[in-house]
């Protein structure tokens, strides 16, 4: 008999850019490089906020979500089988 399938988990990153001033310690701490400051928009208080480049790489660790100063970024996890 076959094991039965094991779900493994994918996660979403979401960035609320309006709360984000663009301080770059979530792209600092990330061990997997999936944020980046994006320079080509501002948010409504005139800063570059962060921004997911690479959010399939995404391992669910949450360094960005903990480290983050105005709770700007979330890591939601999404199952998949």
């Amino acid at each position: 008999m076959l094991a039965p399938p094991r779900a493994e988990k994918e996660y979403i990153v979401r960035i609320f850019s309006e709360q984000c001033d663009g301080c770059k310690l979530c792209v600092e701490f990330c061990p997997k490089d999936v944020l980046e400051i994006d320079l080509e928009s501002f948010n409504s208080r005139v800063l570059h906020p962060a921004k997911a480049v690479k959010p399939e790489e995404c391992v669910g660790c949450e360094q960005c979500e903990r480290i983050c100063p105005t709770a700007s970024i979330f890591i939601l996890e999404k199952d998949i089988i």
